[in-house]
């Protein structure tokens, strides 16, 4: 048999897996920055969109003065159409008086030296406001302070036509200046 011998060499790798560990670990450094900067960039986001988010809030939840005076208008109108036809009452003598509340509108027109008036009555405030048609309408015609009512008898007038100087006829020709209709 024979003796063979066997030689080999030994290599010294300390140095390539030193700069193959050196070369690992700025890799893992790099990436932690990089992860540092992606979550610091992510919560600055966040903190920004919390901070426009609570100025939104706020400006949703802060009264805007336009509509507030707008609403308190109509809060008082509410109120003063609750309170415009109210019966009125008073106690005479014990006895408890109820007062109407009929409302009046005049339309007014002069023709020669006489005023010619419809008087619009409605049975409410609120009917007047709202537009609906009046109770009653009569008309008169007057000249310093003397009236004569159209829709009243004429023999009961017979002394207010002649204070106007007016036959029945003449004073009856200024009925067309009356206005009948509400609208």
């Amino acid at each position: 048999m024979s003796k063979e011998t066997v030689s080999y060499t030994e290599n010294n790798f300390d140095p390539l897996n030193k700069a193959i560990d050196e070369s690992i670990r700025e890799q893992k450094a790099r990436i932690m920055w990089q992860n540092a900067k992606t979550i610091s960039l992510i919560l600055l986001s966040i903190g920004l969109l919390i901070v426009l988010l609570a100025f939104a809030y706020n400006i949703f939840k802060k009264p805007n003065p336009e509509l507030v005076q707008k609403i308190n208008e109509v809060d008082k109108k509410l109120e003063q159409s609750k309170n415009i036809d109210k019966q009125e009452e008073k106690i005479i003598d014990g006895e408890i008086i109820k007062y109407n509340s009929e409302t009046l509108r005049f339309l007014n027109t002069s023709v020669d030296e006489f005023s010619v008036m419809t008087r619009l009555t409605y049975a409410t405030t609120k009917d007047l406001l709202e537009g609906n048609n009046p109770k009653k309408i009569t008309c008169y015609i007057s000249k310093g302070g003397i009236t004569f009512e159209y829709e009243q008898p004429e023999n009961k007038q017979l002394n207010e036509l002649k204070n106007l100087n007016l036959s029945y006829a003449q004073a009856k020709n200024y009925q067309k200046y009356c206005k009948y209709s509400a609208r």
